[in-house]
């Protein structure tokens, strides 16, 4: 099944849209390189393209840094910036 990411917040998922977050080290070493330390805008979540993600609590999620690049991430590898 194609991604199909979903802008809009949803009910227990583990960030909101619009949420600043920071990346920090997750369950394994699958995160972009570069990106540990680096902060972000939640613009997605993602459930559909099959890397185990289950709905709402665990989607892959859409991260946009400075300059235009997003990049997804687990929720285990963010953190909120409060």
């Amino acid at each position: 099944m194609p991604a199909v990411p979903r802008r809009k917040n949803i009910p227990g998922a583990p960030f909101r849209i619009g949420m600043r977050v920071k990346v920090v080290r997750g369950r394994d070493d699958t995160i972009t390189p570069g990106r540990v330390g680096c902060v972000g805008v939640v613009v997605y979540y993602e459930y559909d393209c099959g890397c185990g993600q289950t709905y709402p609590a665990d989607p892959m999620i859409g991260l946009r840094f400075a300059g235009g690049r997003v990049d997804e991430f687990w929720r285990d590898e963010l953190k909120e910036i409060v």
